[in-house]
């Protein structure tokens, strides 16, 4: 159907919009639009200083959480078929990566330079993990096992946990003990030296 047969008017309209000159807003202009602006960059600066130590701690407990329940699953995973240091080895190794990653989110640096932060990050987290960690676990397994003693003892009068193995209290307590010793570890050298 042709446009001048229809039973209602059709117009054709340009509409024309007048175009403004991109302006860049210095900090002497206080305007609404550039307020909010502001705050936007507030939010995804990398510029800017880093979040509050409270507000720091809470998000590194949250990534923690996470890494750590990964690190756990694959560990409880791999001590079926392999021994619990070597084990360790690879559940920590997969949880460095996801940790290096979600760090950036944590700490926020002031600079991105991913080779050097990565370097001093491996460096950091090797030592936590295949150091510190796997130094707990020995000794925490033969040397010092009162922990153990008493996690196993606590487990069998809760309920839930009566029916837990002994082996899978053990394993699974010098590994909590290890993580706790690296975490301490870890966010003074992040917040301190890797991500700055």
């Amino acid at each position: 159907m042709r446009p001048d047969t229809l039973p209602f008017p059709i117009r054709r309209c340009k509409a024309k919009r007048k175009r403004e000159p991109l302006t860049l807003h210095t900090p002497s202009q206080h305007t609404p639009a550039a307020d909010a602006g502001a705050r936007r960059l507030v939010m995804i600066s990398p510029e800017l200083p880093a979040q509050s130590l409270p507000w720091q701690i809470a998000l590194f407990g949250l990534v923690g959480v996470a890494n750590t329940a990964l690190d756990f699953v694959i560990y409880n995973l791999l001590t079926r078929k392999i021994p619990r240091i070597p084990a360790n080895i690879c559940s920590t190794s997969v949880a460095m990566a996801f940790s290096f990653t979600a760090n950036f989110f944590v700490f926020q640096p002031h600079t991105f330079d991913a080779p050097g932060q990565a370097t001093k990050f491996i460096i950091v987290t090797a030592v936590s993990l295949y150091v510190i960690q796997n130094v707990v676990i020995y000794l925490t397994t033969n040397v010092w096992m009162q922990p153990v003693r008493w996690a196993n003892s606590a487990t069998q009068k809760i309920q839930l946990t009566s029916g837990w193995s002994e082996a899978f209290v053990s394993k699974n307590t010098v590994k909590l003990l290890a993580t706790g010793c690296s975490l301490v570890w870890n966010f003074l050298w992040y917040r301190f030296y890797v991500y700055v």
